[in-house]
């Protein structure tokens, strides 16, 4: 990276290669829109929304899940857990179907390698994310977890909070932006 980087500058400032021309070319690679002509997408509002809303309402089980533990409810919190994880793999399951669903492929244009490459890589972290939870959750029922001592759940759940933050990005980015 940091040699691309170098080179970049290098080009830019010592070389001069930058000109008007040069920096419009990648906007004409692409007809100028987002996405490029001929790239249809699904509508942001059927699954990529409901997989939002999915994925955000995980992140208010596992809050409810952190307060259980926090109040000494065991029983409140191993549930907690269970609808959180159930919501994940749901998650995951309806951008499994959405990636079958697609009209386009990872070989078609930029917009099919942005949207492979971004939805898959924060899929990727729900799935770790996911296991995660399950091992929690195990660890809960098994009695492991007290108000005391919980710091792997507390860590679990702040990468939690992290992966639904981050949905929102490829949400506004790339299904809602990508679908005007």
């Amino acid at each position: 990276m940091f040699v691309w980087w170098r080179d970049v500058l290098r080009e830019s400032t010592l070389e001069g290669n930058h000109t008007k021309v040069m920096q419009l070319g990648p906007r004409y690679e692409i007809g100028g829109i987002w996405p490029p002509k001929g790239i249809r997408v699904l509508d942001p509002r059927e699954i990529p929304f409901l997989n939002t809303l999915i994925l955000l309402s995980s992140g208010a089980a596992v809050t409810w899940a952190h307060h259980a533990i926090l109040a000494g409810k065991e029983k409140r919190a191993v549930y907690a857990l269970v609808a959180t994880v159930s919501l994940a793999l749901v998650f995951t399951g309806f951008q499994g179907m959405e990636y079958y669903q697609e009209p386009f492929t990872i070989a078609d244009s930029i917009y099919g390698s942005t949207f492979f490459l971004a939805t898959g890589f924060h899929g990727f972290h729900v799935i770790i994310g996911t296991l995660f939870l399950i091992i929690c959750g195990i660890r809960q029922y098994l009695g492991h977890l007290t108000k005391e001592h919980h710091i792997g759940f507390e860590a679990d759940a702040w990468y939690w909070h992290f992966v639904d933050v981050v949905q929102l990005f490829p949400f506004v980015s790339i299904y809602w932006w990508g679908g005007i």
